[in-house]
C-alpha cells in the first residue's frame, strides 16, 4: 500500500507500525463512523497564525465533502503540539476527501517541516464509563 502523501511540506509519521495510515483508508468493507485523529507538530519558528489559517482553509475544503461529519483542533498546554480530532460516517469518505486535489494544494501552504502522525481510530463502549 502507497503511502498517503497530502504535500512536499508535511513529513509522515506512523503511530502504529503494524498498519499504515493508508492501509487504515483502505479496509473494505468500510467501516463507521470513523475518527482521524492527528497529532501535529509545526516547526519552531513557524507562523502559528498561517498555520492556523491553512487549517481552516484546508477544513473550508473538507467540510463540503460527503461523510464529513466535524472537526475540532486542539493544541498542547506547552505549544508544540496539536491534535486534529476529525470525524467522518467512513474511512472511505475520508480518504476520498483526503484525496481531493483542492485539499492538497491548500496544505502546500503549511510550513516546511510540519510533521502529521494520523490514525483511524472508533469509538468503543466500555461499561460503566463510556459508551461508543
Amino acid at each position: 500500500m502507497a503511502p498517503v502523501s497530502l504535500a512536499p511540506t508535511v513529513s509522515h509519521q506512523q503511530l502504529d507500525s503494524r498498519i499504515t495510515f493508508a492501509e487504515q483508508l483502505a479496509q473494505s468493507p468500510p467501516v463507521g463512523p470513523v475518527v482521524l485523529m492527528n497529532i501535529i507538530s509545526i516547526p519552531d519558528g513557524a507562523d502559528y497564525d498561517h498555520f492556523l489559517d491553512t487549517w481552516r482553509k484546508s477544513g473550508d475544503v473538507l467540510k463540503k465533502q460527503p461523510g464529513y461529519i466535524s472537526t475540532q483542533l486542539h493544541r498542547s498546554l506547552d505549544g508544540h503540539f496539536l491534535v486534529n480530532y476529525a470525524v467522518w460516517e467512513t474511512n472511505e469518505d475520508l480518504r476520498k476527501g483526503l484525496e481531493l486535489d483542492e485539499f492538497k494544494k491548500v496544505l502546500e501552504a503549511l510550513p516546511s517541516g510540519t510533521v502529521f502522525k494520523p490514525t483511524v481510530m472508533r469509538k468503543i463502549a466500555v461499561p460503566g464509563n463510556c459508551v461508543a
